[in-house]
């Protein structure tokens, strides 16, 4: 149907099965991107059995792909780890600024993260009795993370040398009035390429507000 295609100014969007509802001057913002060829009448574009105009592409990250035709800017999530495929489908569409947006975004955040050795995990643990904050992990990582917030003399246990070493460091947070809350850890955390894997929380029997402490298990791949 190129050429003859009479588009609506709204219309909906099948992408591998997700649908998005959106505007033509948003899909052809772009006049040399695939989008701006299918909805200009330049390609053929399919239609799923409801009528909704169809690609058969990813469906998930088809809402960055939108959302960069919407607003100029690429905006993703700390914990993003699936530039690989953002970009082959940034590639697919052929919407170049975004093609060179995340280049420059992947770039910066490789350099933001300073790996060492790249992989890592950190584990906090929050005591709520003490108003501290327990991080727990590799000196070097724990370092890179959570710099001008610990001092040597906070170092209390050194576990597993054979591993290379596991330091423990209590952190003031600033429930108890000091500087680090839980919020301020995770977003260092996710700011260096860390994303959450798993959690757990434990108190006594008789505990009436809540666990005694949470523990966050936090874990860095090597995936830029």
């Amino acid at each position: 149907m190129a050429g003859d295609e009479n588009f609506p100014s709204i219309l909906n969007l099948n992408v591998g099965g997700y649908v998005y509802t959106t505007t033509m001057d948003t899909l052809t913002r772009d006049p040399n991107s695939m989008l701006g060829a299918m909805f200009s009448g330049r390609q053929q574009v399919a239609k799923d059995t409801r009528g909704n105009y169809f690609i058969d592409r990813d469906g998930a990250l088809f809402r960055h792909i939108l959302n960069f035709l919407r607003t100029s800017e690429l905006c993703l999530p700390q914990s993003f780890d699936e530039f690989d495929q953002l970009s082959a489908e940034a590639d697919f569409y052929q919407v170049g600024e975004l093609i060179e947006a995340l280049q420059i975004y992947r770039e910066d955040r490789r350099k933001n993260m300073q790996l060492s050795e790249g992989q890592g995990t950190i584990i906090i643990s929050v005591d709520r009795y003490r108003n501290q904050l327990l991080l727990s992990g590799r000196e070097d990582l724990i370092k890179e993370v959570f710099q001008g917030y610990i001092k040597p003399s906070e170092l209390v246990l050194t576990l597993l040398p054979a591993r290379g070493y596991v330091r423990n460091y209590r952190v003031p947070w600033r429930a108890g009035g000091a500087e680090l809350t839980k919020a301020d850890a995770f977003d260092l955390l996710y700011g260096h390429g860390f994303v959450l894997e798993g959690c757990n929380g434990g108190g006594s029997d008789g505990e009436l507000e809540g666990t005694q402490f949470q523990e966050y298990i936090f874990v860095r791949k090597n995936k830029l």
